[in-house]
């Protein structure tokens, strides 16, 4: 019984680690020395504007289930609205996510009346 509750810790701690270690590489990915996506916008379930920097240019790129498409070239000074690590997404406290959450309930206490 001992061997059993151990080989299941150490999967799910195997699981773990690996799903971290594709994530960390992953995310580096996301984000090479020459490329970057700027912003994205959702527009179908399964269809995606891009606006990608590449060295000092910029392009709109479309993405769906049928491949990637050039859709434009594009000028300007675009601002980033997609953090590029995790150290860059700011997390609200519980206390605001609750306070949040109470204010949609309609009531301090979270209680409708």
């Amino acid at each position: 019984m001992f061997n059993a509750i151990l080989a299941v810790v150490g999967v799910l701690f195997l699981a773990y680690w690996c799903s971290r270690m594709l994530g960390k590489q992953w995310g580096m990915n996301a984000c090479s020395g020459n490329m970057k996506v700027i912003s994205q916008l959702q527009v179908g379930q399964d269809r995606r504007i891009l606006l990608l920097r590449i060295g000092e240019h910029h392009f709109l790129v479309g993405v769906s289930q049928a491949g990637i498409q050039l859709l434009a070239e594009v000028e300007g000074d675009f601002m980033e609205d997609i953090p590029q690590s995790p150290q860059d997404v700011i997390k609200p406290s519980f206390q605001e996510v609750l306070d949040r959450y109470r204010k949609f309930r309609g009531g301090k206490d979270g209680v409708d009346r």
